[in-house]
């Protein structure tokens, strides 16, 4: 069965800019503007953890956020002065510059 062409259509309308809104923070060269709202300076943690996934979940409940849902191969959780970020003991340079990033920017591509 072939999609009708209008569906089609709208649907790329919709998917595109959503593709071309999240290139950035996808992207590792891509250059950003820290948000002045944010502190300046933070206490960084690194959790190296065996199991990302279930870290994460589990600091996400613990501090009532309630979970992912979805997959994840790193995460960072933030206050006002202190950034925790959970990765595996092998993580790439992308993975670990997105969650620091987080920690300045918070949820920089919501």
């Amino acid at each position: 069965m072939a999609a009708n062409p209008k569906i089609k259509i709208v649907f790329a309308a919709v998917l595109l800019p959503i593709a071309c809104l999240a290139q950035d923070w996808r992207d590792g060269d891509a250059p950003f503007n820290p948000l002045r709202k944010h502190a300046s300076q933070l206490a960084v943690s690194w959790v190296i953890a065996p199991n990302v996934q279930a870290t994460c979940e589990a600091e996400s409940k613990r501090r009532g956020l309630g979970g992912f849902g979805y997959g994840v191969a790193a995460c960072s959780f933030w206050t006002a002065t202190t950034c925790t970020i959970v990765t595996s003991k092998t993580p790439t340079q992308h993975e670990l510059g997105h969650e620091l990033r987080h920690c300045f920017e918070h949820e920089f591509h919501k």
